[in-house]
């Protein structure tokens, strides 16, 4: 499980830095992204079954971030900031 909550990090970051023209949002986002994977790698270590069942909700979130607007990417910084701040409510 671990491996794939990574992986679903890593293709969101993938995903949303190829294609982008901002430097600067496009670092914001990567670090945003970096955060919610750190996050999430303690989560999983720390085997606490009701928090693993809880970040199946996060893999969907980051999937659907997929589909945003490569020219607009302020809703992705937001986004990533509310999967932020639903990990630290865990």
């Amino acid at each position: 499980m671990k491996k794939s909550l990574l992986a679903v990090a890593l293709l969101a970051t993938t995903l949303f830095l190829s294609g982008c023209d901002a430097p600067c949002t496009e670092q914001v986002i990567k670090d945003k992204l970096e955060e919610v994977s750190e996050k999430i790698q303690k989560i999983a270590a720390s085997g606490d079954m009701s928090k693993l069942m809880a970040i199946g909700t996060f893999s969907q979130k980051l999937n659907n971030l997929q589909d945003a607007d490569r020219d607009n990417l302020e809703p992705v910084c937001e986004a990533v900031d509310e999967l932020l701040a639903e990990l630290d409510a865990l």
